[in-house]
């Protein structure tokens, strides 16, 4: 029997951090994406509030439905819920929303007092992101222009909580060299007649930290 101060711990902080961030983040801009290809402007403007509503709902109902099955793994499925929100508005609109950015944080830093390996989880949050930081900055500085947005230093730093060092480093280059392969398919579909060289990196790093996650043997 799980005691009930365990119980807030693994389910419930982190299902208050996920309605926290359905609530002030941008959920409806995520739903107009989704369906807007398919039902078309006026269609789209008359159902995106309740396609807004049920996917949030149902984020919400399937965290209390795992945290009565399996309470130690409610944050992990937040975690993918956050990261799904992440990775399809980034690929719709290239935008991490800070108040998603900073959810994944949130159960970073969450999972570290769980863990009670707090400071080890600050070590791994820390060291990716402000290492990318400050590459950002320094090519800033040559190029005039930033490489990537600040939203992908929050992303990583959140990532980070979950993964050793190493593998946050990893994750990291996979995620640039498979943001290259879609630029050059987009490329490639297109004649070379696309201008745009910017890709959705939060949709990637999302995608491989979801793949590292999902094979312990690499750790």
């Amino acid at each position: 029997m799980i005691p009930a101060d365990s119980i807030v711990f693994l389910a419930l902080l982190p299902i208050c951090i996920l309605i926290g961030a359905l609530i002030l983040g941008p959920l409806p801009i995520v739903a107009r994406g989704l369906i807007r290809k398919t039902l078309g402007p006026q269609r789209t403007h008359r159902w995106f509030r309740p396609v807004s509503l049920g996917l949030g709902a149902g984020m919400v109902l399937a965290a209390f439905l795992m945290m009565a099955i399996d309470p130690a793994q409610t944050r992990h499925l937040v975690l993918i819920s956050l990261l799904a929100l992440l990775a399809v508005i980034d690929w719709q609109w290239r935008w991490l929303p800070i108040e998603w950015t900073f959810a994944v944080i949130a159960l970073g830093v969450l999972d570290g007092l769980i863990t009670a390996s707090f400071a080890q989880t600050a070590f791994q949050m820390l060291v990716p992101s402000l290492t990318i930081l400050m590459i950002r900055q320094v090519l800033q500085l040559l190029l005039g222009r930033p490489p990537l947005g600040l939203g992908d230093i929050w992303l990583i730093a959140g990532l980070g909580a979950f993964l050793p060092v190493t593998l946050s480093f990893l994750m990291i280059g996979l995620a640039a060299l498979s943001g290259l392969a879609e630029l050059a398919v987009r490329r490639l579909l297109s004649g070379n007649r696309q201008k745009s060289a910017a890709v959705s990196y939060g949709t990637h790093l999302c995608v491989v930290f979801v793949v590292l996650r999902s094979f312990p043997q690499i750790n």
